[in-house]
C-alpha cells in the first residue's frame, strides 16, 4: 500500500496565516462551502484568523487540515464543533479540500472526516452537518460515509440558497 501523500494533524493559532489563505481560497473557489463570500472572508481580523484556528486545541471544537508531504501546502481542512443553535450533537463545519486534490483516489476528505469522527465519538449521539442543496459530489461523499437527509434545511444568509441538514449515528 502506497503511503498517503499528506498527513492530517489539528491546528493551532500559529496557524492562523495558512487558515486564513486556504479559506480565501475556499471563499474563491466555493463560497457555499465556506458559508461566506470572498468580501466577508476578506474582511476577518487577524485576531478572527487566530480564534479559528485554535479551534484545533479547543475542548468544545477542532480544525483538521491536511498537509502536503514535502511542500507543507494546506490541502484540506474539516472542523467541527460540540453544539450549534439546531441541536446538542456535534456539528461538522468548515469543510474543502482544494481542487488538485479532490476526490476518492488522494482520500483528502476521508482522511479528515475520519478525525472528525473519532473526536465527535462520545460527545454526542450523531455528528449532523449542513451540505448545499445542489452540491451532488459532496452529498454522495457523505451518503457514502452514511449520513442521510434529515428533512431540515436552512437559508445560507448571503444567497437564496439553501442547506441541507445531514446526519451519521455515532453509536
Amino acid at each position: 500500500m502506497t503511503a498517503a501523500p499528506f498527513f492530517v494533524r489539528t491546528t493551532s493559532e500559529d496557524d492562523w496565516q495558512h487558515l486564513r489563505d486556504l479559506r480565501i481560497e475556499n471563499a474563491t473557489d466555493n463560497p457555499i462551502s465556506f458559508g461566506a463570500t470572498l468580501e466577508t472572508t476578506l474582511g476577518l481580523a487577524e485576531d478572527d484568523w487566530r480564534a479559528r484556528a485554535r479551534r484545533g486545541q479547543s475542548d468544545e471544537a477542532t480544525s483538521m487540515v491536511a498537509i502536503e508531504n514535502g511542500t507543507e501546502r494546506w490541502i484540506g481542512i474539516m472542523s467541527a464543533q460540540s453544539v450549534d443553535e439546531d441541536g446538542l450533537d456535534p456539528v461538522l463545519t468548515g469543510v474543502y479540500v482544494t481542487p488538485d486534490f479532490r476526490g476518492r483516489s488522494y482520500g483528502v476528505a476521508d482522511a479528515l472526516l475520519h478525525e472528525i469522527l473519532t473526536w465527535a465519538a462520545g460527545r454526542g449521539d450523531s455528528l449532523r452537518l449542513y451540505v448545499y442543496e445542489h452540491g451532488t459530489p459532496a452529498r454522495r461523499f457523505y451518503d457514502r460515509h452514511g449520513f442521510a437527509p434529515t428533512g431540515r434545511t436552512r437559508p445560507l444568509g448571503f444567497t437564496e440558497r439553501r442547506t441541507l441538514e445531514m446526519i451519521k449515528p455515532l453509536r
